[in-house]
């Protein structure tokens, strides 16, 4: 625990330290957002009863908050070993089944399979002609050059290079690139062979054809003779040109060796251009390449473990209920939550208000739509403005809802419209637009509470819906979810136009929270 004066990163009176003025302009505005960084974090530790000035230690406050709730929670060894074992029970069936799926999807049966019946993609099929025509013209060349030392020699090194070349840059698998190089080789040994023969036929008819004129004599010792010769070294080319078959593909293997030895390290990765429309492809491993998959299937996958991660903490709500109370309790807030003792059960009554709190939250963020449509009319050069408007007004009504875990949210003190009524108010608005704005504003009334304690303190209520949302991605929702209720409390508790905290044995007022 550090003294009301601590103050973090404090600046030092000696010019020459990297954060006094001696500094580059750079290195001290780093320095400063570094201290206010960690001047937030650690406000918890370092001064209580109230917020810290700025809004970058304000936001990181709130950050942060959660996380000394539960250390100051957890010092207590009974509420440890409760915590421990419930998130690790909740965590090992949240991995249970990721694993069964990781299991499922990259089976080695399945997985080669798969890989057999994947289709080729417009690119890769070009990527792979490109390169295997390329090493056949460089297999030409080589055997146009024999008889030329020097030339064989610059035809054989351009023909490994190339096929080297495709292996690595994944055009063609390693093993498949030495295959090419050796075929490409082989076959262009062989259509000189077969040339060179139809010459030497050519050559003996006409010789065959003259000789009868020169001295009446069609067949003969010195014809036989020179019959024999011409086999001899047809068998010569083809041990050569096996002989030259196989060096080429020792040197290829060789080179590639280094990319084989890569994948053995471990896979790299690399995102897949997907096909135009809804594609649900998994990720996989194919020549050492980790592919991602689509988006759609993470989608997906996410959403599904959200689910299930969902049915558990729903099934086992009561022991965090309990871990929250003690949470309040370790921390000076008044608890919200009553002792119980707590069950593997399924609330049906907290279920339900749970539901209609989501679709309160939905019509609330489909009522604004029409608002940001019209938003980004001005805005048409910059194609990405409807998402970002429309991430920025989720992310408004994700802090309203964060603030509202709290039951004191529901009792802060309403003095205005909410901001965006007011903004609305004062610009002109006819017809369809003014009946939209009315049913907002009419559907806003419900939360109007903790709307009010949310623009009072927006920035700390940032911070902690932040790490709210963080926090619910599988499994980390199963450690943070006792915390953030109690954190909401918390800084409600710093609110001056907040009315006192409810006395043990008061009821708070319908609201329908679901928490």
């Amino acid at each position: 625990m550090k003294g009301k004066d601590f103050k973090p990163l404090q600046e030092e009176k000696d010019g020459g330290t990297p954060s006094g003025k001696g500094g580059s302009p750079g290195r001290n505005f780093a320095s400063e957002l570094w201290g206010e960084v960690r001047g937030g974090a650690e406000h918890f530790q370092s001064t209580k009863g109230q917020l810290p000035r700025g809004r970058i230690r304000q936001f990181f406050y709130g950050v942060a908050l959660p996380f000394h709730i539960a250390r100051v929670t957890l010092a207590s060894p009974a509420i440890r070993d409760t915590y421990v074992k419930v998130t690790a029970l909740q965590t090992a069936f949240l991995l249970a089944i990721a694993a069964g799926w990781a299991f499922h999807e990259f089976n080695g049966d399945k997985h080669e399979e798969t890989r057999e019946k994947r289709p080729e993609t417009a690119e890769s099929r070009a990527a792979r002609e490109k390169a295997q025509a390329r090493i056949e013209q460089r297999a030409k060349e080589l055997e146009a050059s024999k008889g030329n030392p020097a030339a064989m020699k610059n035809a054989l090194s351009a023909l490994i290079h190339e096929a080297v070349n495709a292996g690595k840059a994944g055009a063609l698998p390693p093993d498949e690139a030495a295959t090419a190089a050796e075929d490409a080789a082989d076959e262009a040994a062989s259509a000189a062979e077969e040339a060179k023969a139809e010459h030497e036929e050519a050559e003996q008819e006409a010789r065959a054809g003259a000789t009868p004129e020169a001295d009446g004599t069609a067949d003969g010792p010195p014809r036989a003779a020179g019959d024999s010769a011409p086999e001899r070294t047809s068998s010569e080319d083809e041990d050569a040109a096996d002989s030259l078959s196989a060096v080429i593909r020792a040197e290829v293997e060789a080179a590639l060796r280094d990319v084989s030895e890569e994948k053995d390290k471990g896979p790299r990765i690399q995102k897949e251009p997907q096909k135009k429309g809804f594609n649900v492809d998994a990720p996989e491993v194919r020549d050492g390449v980790f592919f991602l998959g689509s988006w759609e299937f993470w989608a997906l996958f996410f959403g599904s473990l959200s689910a299930v991660q969902w049915i558990v903490v729903a099934l086992s709500r009561d022991y965090h209920t309990v871990i929250s109370r003690e949470a309040s309790l370790a921390t000076g807030v008044p608890p919200e939550d009553p002792d119980i003792t707590p069950h593997v059960r399924l609330n049906v009554p907290w279920l339900r208000a749970k539901l209609q709190r989501r679709w309160r939250a939905l019509l609330l963020f489909v009522a604004g739509v029409p608002a940001l449509v019209l938003l980004c009319v001005p805005l048409c050069w910059f194609p990405k403005s409807f998402t970002v408007l429309s991430s920025l007004w989720g992310f408004w009504w994700l802090l309203v809802f964060t603030a509202a875990k709290s039951d004191r949210a529901w009792m802060a003190p309403v003095t205005r419209p909410p901001w965006f009524v007011r903004a609305w108010s004062v610009l002109p608005a006819h017809g369809a637009l003014r009946w939209m704005m009315k049913g907002l504003a009419r559907r806003s009334e419900a939360v109007a509470a903790p709307i009010a304690a949310v623009e009072r303190q927006p920035w700390v209520f940032a911070g902690l819906a932040l790490t709210r949302f963080v926090g619910s991605l599988p499994p980390l929702r199963c450690f943070t979810r006792p915390f953030i209720p109690v954190a909401s409390a918390h800084l409600l508790g710093l609110d001056p136009l907040q009315p006192p905290a409810l006395k043990s044995g008061e009821a708070p007022p319908a609201h329908g929270a679901g928490d």
